[in-house]
């Protein structure tokens, strides 16, 4: 049997494997914080390509029945 008094034996561990785990927190939350801003970023450019497309859909429509229009005088 050790010595050492329960508290003495939890504060070595502490000591031991905090860095460790703290560090593998930190890495974890910078990785999870990128991740979000990749789909962030994604989801963003994916509405911006539904608003363009509508828009050259909508403006084609636009000049084919001004085209039209004309087209009949």
């Amino acid at each position: 049997m050790t010595d050492k008094t329960s508290e003495e034996q939890i504060n070595e561990l502490v000591a031991k494997y905090a860095p460790s785990t703290s560090r593998s927190m930190l890495v974890q939350a910078v990785a999870q914080a990128l991740g979000n801003a990749a789909h962030n970023g994604t989801f963003a450019q994916q509405q911006l390509n539904v608003i363009i497309h509508t828009n050259t859909a909508l403006n084609a429509a636009m000049l084919h029945s001004v085209g039209a229009t004309y087209a009949k005088k």
